[in-house]
């Protein structure tokens, strides 16, 4: 029953941080001589055309088979040390190692979907580039 309660509120927070999420993070540009002349609403036309472009190239913005290998490493892992914890402490291994590799998921779950803004690597670098190459400098993203 305890654990029922636990999945529930993990369940709960992860719904409510999608719900409310965070949206995909976007380049941060430098005020270059280029940003000055072209203005912010030309940048950010320009932002989105090299998103779309790292879009349509394959470069895209979430590796999903990343998040899946990222939750089912966390639940092995918790499953074995339940697994260890439990034979130490004379408890049932097999429903202690389940309930670890269960709350894992759900703790993995939440942060999966916390950090779902976060673009991947090649996503970032496609765009970075595809930025220098119209004349701005990307110092970071938000």
């Amino acid at each position: 029953m305890r654990f029922a309660r636990v999945f529930m509120l993990l369940g709960m927070t992860g719904l409510l941080l999608f719900v409310v999420g965070c949206g995909p993070k976007r380049p941060i540009l430098y005020p270059n001589d280029h940003l000055d002349s072209v203005g912010m609403q030309v940048a950010q036309a320009d932002i989105d055309d090299c998103i779309m472009k790292a879009e349509a190239a394959g470069a895209t913005a979430r590796d999903s088979g990343e998040t899946a290998k990222d939750v089912a490493t966390s639940a092995g892992v918790a499953a074995a040390a339940g697994a260890v914890f439990g034979a130490i402490m004379g408890n049932d291994v097999l429903r202690t190692a389940g309930a670890s590799a269960g709350a894992a998921a759900a703790g993995s779950t939440v942060y999966e979907v916390a950090k779902s803004g976060d673009p991947a690597s090649i996503h970032k670098k496609f765009v970075d580039k595809c930025l220098r190459g119209k004349g701005y400098e990307v110092i970071g993203w938000k």
